[in-house]
């Protein structure tokens, strides 16, 4: 892989800012024991706890729903560079800070650079590999993020013991910073179209869409920010189990992503039943939340529910995307593929930002098994949902998505 390019630089920058995925809750409940009052009088400690997480996606959510406003006619080198370097300073920053409110705004900041960084270096690495490999970059693009991701919480849990979790952040910094560095070396590029409108109530109208959005996108990211990023490493770490340990643990979801979603994706491609593996996806996701409360608990336990909650979600995210172009194909003419995606991933963001508050203050109010059940109770009342959506002819099955669409898709 050469130093231009744009994979490698996506790479050390979602290493750097995964350092902290095995303990930023546990760091976040120990900032808040600290007794600094900027934030501790206004919330609870199971909010606090899970806040750092949830405003960072709230931001990631609020940068790629609003690209069509930044990045049309300015330099992407130069805008890549600048997002790269304001998630770098932001961990950094998270490394330093003596409250959880300053954890919070840093995360936040973090999050605004990090989701411009994606949506950036996706367009940068589909225009390296020309447009006679769109699905390769497609897949280049995942593999570099996930690798990234696998990597990170690796090497962030390996290093939180002899360096605190403060320290082990600012090394995170210092890999993400490597990664601004070679965005310098990249061709300059600029987008000519003038900025898209957002017009997303009108869009809303669109029941099918609804019910997609609210019964498979959101409870799908809900279990997926509430479990993997918030109550998994906190009830390991009420185990006693070691932040190494609990790091390679949390890599499991992203190991699975990394090496099944390519199979699954042209399985249900090749089947056309987009709308029955989204379902079952969402289906399997409840199921997993359910494997502790059901009678495995302790570590074993967490392994086998995170596993399966890693299957659910590698079988039923990407199928989602074949169901919105399929029932909202009226909709992309008339008002853009961008508007609509925009809506749907702000939706998915929206999970990842509800779920670690609402699954920490679940888990503090009525224990860890209680949340977990609530959650998989939620997942598998929107699946029977869509089941019954789907029995009264609302959600038709959609073939596989053309190339370009693919692209935009991610």
């Amino acid at each position: 892989m050469r130093l231009n390019d744009p994979r490698l630089a996506l790479f050390l920058m979602v290493a750097g800012d995964a350092t902290g995925n095995s303990f930023m809750p546990v760091y976040a409940r120990g900032l808040y024991a600290s007794g600094a009052p900027v934030l501790n009088g206004f919330v609870s400690e199971a909010v606090a706890t899970g806040l750092p997480v949830s405003i960072f996606w709230l931001a990631v959510a609020v940068t790629q729903l609003t690209t069509g406003l930044w990045e049309r006619g300015r330099d992407h080198r130069t805008l890549f560079g600048v997002a790269i370097l304001l998630s770098t300073v932001a961990v950094g920053m998270c490394g330093l800070a003596g409250s959880v409110a300053e954890l919070v705004v840093w995360r936040a900041i973090g999050g605004l650079g990090y989701g411009a960084a994606m949506i950036l270096a996706q367009d940068a690495i589909i225009r390296a590999m020309g447009p006679q490999a769109r699905t390769l970059a497609s897949g280049a693009y995942l593999s570099a993020f996930f690798s990234g991701a696998i990597i990170g919480t690796l090497a962030g849990s390996t290093l939180a013991e002899p360096l605190g979790f403060g320290g082990t952040l600012i090394a995170g910094a210092f890999v993400s910073a490597v990664g601004a560095a070679l965005t310098r070396s990249f061709a300059s590029h600029r987008e000519s179209l003038p900025p898209q409108r957002l017009r997303p109530g009108v869009l809303l109208r669109n029941r099918p869409l609804l019910g997609l959005l609210l019964l498979a996108a959101l409870p799908s990211r809900l279990i997926n920010g509430g479990f993997v990023f918030c109550l998994l490493p906190l009830y390991l770490h009420q185990l006693g189990t070691p932040p190494a340990t609990i790091g390679w643990i949390v890599m499991i979801y992203a190991l699975i992503q990394a090496t099944t979603t390519t199979f699954w994706s042209r399985l249900i491609d090749r089947t056309g039943r987009s709308f029955l593996f989204t379902v079952v996806g969402v289906t399997l996701s409840g199921l997993a939340m359910l494997v502790i409360p059901g009678g495995w608990s302790g570590v074993w336990g967490v392994v086998a529910a995170v596993t399966l909650l890693g299957i659910a979600q590698s079988i039923g995210m990407s199928p989602q995307i074949t169901v919105l172009f399929a029932i909202a194909r009226t909709d992309m003419e008339r008002f853009g593929r961008t508007t609509i995606l925009g809506i749907y991933r702000v939706c998915e963001r929206a999970g990842l930002f509800i779920g670690p508050m609402a699954m920490a203050w679940c888990a503090d109010r009525w224990g860890n098994d209680t949340a977990l059940a609530i959650f998989g109770s939620v997942a598998l009342t929107a699946a029977l949902a869509l089941t019954v959506a789907a029995l009264l002819g609302a959600y038709p099955e959609g073939g596989p998505i053309p190339v370009r669409e693919q692209e935009e898709a991610l």
